[in-house]
């Protein structure tokens, strides 16, 4: 199979390399379509593919001379998304995506015949053993009862399995590893997206005391295991990294979090470009009951809502994942919610603390903007 390449030059060399001994060569570059992180005097490829730009390899193609394209870059980045688009424009089969920022990231070739989610998170837990202040996705809020129920959950994913093709697919919290029957979410998850990479978060402080069960289960459906290293975390990482290479589970450890962001407000009017911009959550699409969100905090914040009794806070814009226009429906999740106008231009920093009598100000951008909220 002979292939082009696209997407970030410094990838390309490794790309070629991991693939050397496949049945996959990589022949040409195509150059109109660098990716460059922002880089100027970005080098092209001076190893053996031909540079050429896109309407050549597209004759290419006609031709038959080429089978496929393989995009070096990461999945969540605008530019894949773009990338995939003129593909599909163009009808190109054999499209590719390796993200050579990630050690465990696989080959993914997508099905040209369902709409492209390059990432899904969703919690199957809300509340979590390490309740940190101004949680994005206000866990210590949540109580243990409040679960995506495996009935709900296997339903949900197998419907957008039929009409999504789904690069990276992630399971978070809360924390994950508090659920006892999670052996059976892995299962079927991975039934349902054989060929997207699984990724599960955990803070890690529950997993020397994981079933062996568990820890079979995250192998043998090939989850990567992404670690959050807060403080407590940092503590005992070593027993943690003993677990999961003890028992060939592959992990990474995340930066280490000191701080969170707190960037909510208790009016609408902000501008919702500039919020999008400090945003960590902006691509970060979110499956539950049925629909998907923007992001965790709009589709979790009826919990925050609730508990301080905020009045004329904006209702979740979820997608129904069961419509008949889904997938026209998921493009505007790209844009501006009204949950973005809520949305501070700048964000607050929160040192990391356990706080398990939150208070209204850990969330907001301007703590004082609370006085104008409470009753006189």
């Amino acid at each position: 199979m002979k292939v082009a390449l696209c997407g970030y030059p410094p990838f390309i060399e490794n790309v070629i390399a991991m693939l050397k001994n496949s049945k996959i060569e990589c022949t040409h570059f195509i150059s109109d379509l660098t990716s460059t992180h922002g880089e100027e005097n970005l080098q092209l490829p001076t190893l053996p593919p031909i540079i050429i730009n896109f309407f050549d390899f597209r004759k290419l193609i006609v031709n038959k001379e080429i089978d496929g394209v393989i995009i070096a870059e990461d999945a969540k980045l605008d530019f894949v998304e773009e990338v995939v688009k003129l593909f599909k424009f163009h009808s190109i089969k054999n499209v590719g995506i390796l993200n050579l920022r990630d050690p465990f990231q696989t080959l993914h070739w997508l099905d040209n015949e369902k709409i492209f989610i390059k990432q899904l998170e969703t919690n199957i837990n809300d509340s979590c053993n390490l309740n940190c202040k101004a949680c994005t996705h206000f866990s210590n809020l949540f109580e243990d009862k409040d679960i995506y129920s495996i009935k709900d959950y296997t339903k949900d994913l197998r419907q957008i399995a039929n009409t999504a093709d789904i690069v990276d697919f992630f399971i978070l919290g809360g924390e994950p590893f508090k659920i006892k029957n999670l052996d059976e979410y892995l299962k079927i998850t991975r039934k349902i997206l054989p060929n997207s990479n699984l990724r599960i978060t955990t803070n890690g402080l529950l997993v020397p005391k994981l079933s062996q069960k568990i820890l079979n289960s995250l192998r043998e459906n090939k989850f990567v295991a992404d670690v959050s290293m807060y403080p407590p975390t940092v503590k005992m990482i070593e027993e943690i990294e003993k677990v999961f290479n003890e028992n060939n589970i592959p992990y990474k450890s995340q930066i280490h979090i000191h701080q969170f962001n707190a960037f909510l407000t208790l009016h609408g009017g902000h501008n919702p470009l500039q919020s999008r911009q400090v945003c960590a959550n902006d691509t970060c699409r979110f499956l539950r009951n049925g629909k998907i969100y923007k992001c965790p905090t709009d589709a979790l914040s009826y919990k925050f809502v609730k508990h301080f009794g905020i009045k004329d806070f904006p209702a979740a814009t979820g997608i129904d994942i069961f419509a008949k226009n889904f997938s026209q429906l998921m493009e505007q999740l790209d844009g501006n919610i009204e949950l973005c106008t809520w949305c501070n231009e700048t964000v607050r920093l929160v040192d990391w603390t356990p706080e398990n009598n939150p208070k209204l100000t850990d969330w907001l951008a301007n703590p004082a903007e609370v006085e104008n909220f409470l009753p006189k």
